[in-house]
């Protein structure tokens, strides 16, 4: 939807489940190149905008980890925990108990975090997470301390953000190759198709797999689609309906 209908219908939602149960706006990037008929800016985004029944009881699933984000763990020093990454531990926020000197394990003693920075735990955290060889001083033992974070103690998966680049999603191009591809058409019959992609991420993050989808208004049918799809990947058993409506 564009600004105005983003207006609109986040009043009417606010109507039908409460304006205490409004969640987020997600901005979809449903164009990767820029308009160049277009008479001020290229519009380059729509709005999802998400609404719970019960905003407390509720709350998004995670997103799986792609293959890029799974490969920032390794495990060079061999550490029976499993992979790992790094983060630094020093920040620009003040912190009364952030400034202190370290001692790394080759003997080099770093007096404190860089000029204008601070330790963002304690000395005696820090020094219980070196014990527990949670700090990681570089192969060599002398470099600044980072603070080991382990894939197995993390979630299972990502929390959703609320930009959702094309590349995640999909965007309008797609959608129309995905439409022509199955039904060749000579004519676009449908001039906003929403992607399969789209769809399918909204549907990981809100649905559980006995869960029946309501569209209301279908279009091209990429909902069904998109539930076929999830329920192929996962097992489920999840049901549509689809609402179509003439002009």
């Amino acid at each position: 939807i564009d600004d105005n209908e983003q207006h609109v219908l986040r009043v009417l939602m606010d109507e039908i489940f409460g304006q205490h149960n409004f969640v987020a706006n997600i901005i979809w990037q449903k164009n990767f190149s820029p308009r160049n008929t277009a008479k001020w800016f290229s519009e380059d985004h729509d709005y999802l905008s998400c609404y719970a029944k019960n905003k407390d009881a509720w709350a998004p699933k995670l997103l799986g980890r792609t293959e890029t984000q799974l490969n920032m763990y390794s495990n060079p020093d061999n550490d029976p925990r499993g992979a790992w990454t790094s983060g630094d531990i020093s920040a620009r926020n003040p912190y009364d108990k952030g400034r202190y000197a370290v001692t790394s394990p080759s003997g080099r003693v770093i007096k404190g975090p860089p000029a204008g920075r601070y330790w963002t735990i304690s000395e005696d955290k820090f020094k219980a997470l070196d014990l527990e060889k949670r700090i990681w001083w570089g192969e060599d033992g002398a470099n600044a301390p980072r603070h080991k974070r382990f894939l197995t103690d993390v979630k299972e998966g990502i929390v959703p953000r609320t930009i959702w680049l094309h590349s995640e999603a999909g965007n309008t191009q797609e959608a129309k190759k995905e439409i022509n591809d199955l039904l060749q058409f000579e004519e676009e019959p449908f001039q906003t198709p929403k992607p399969v992609k789209l769809l399918h991420r909204l549907l990981s993050i809100t649905s559980n797999p006995d869960d029946i989808v309501l569209d209301r208004y279908a279009g091209s049918g990429t909902t069904a689609h998109a539930v076929l799809k999830l329920n192929k990947e996962d097992g489920g058993n999840r049901r549509f309906i689809l609402v179509e409506m003439e002009d």
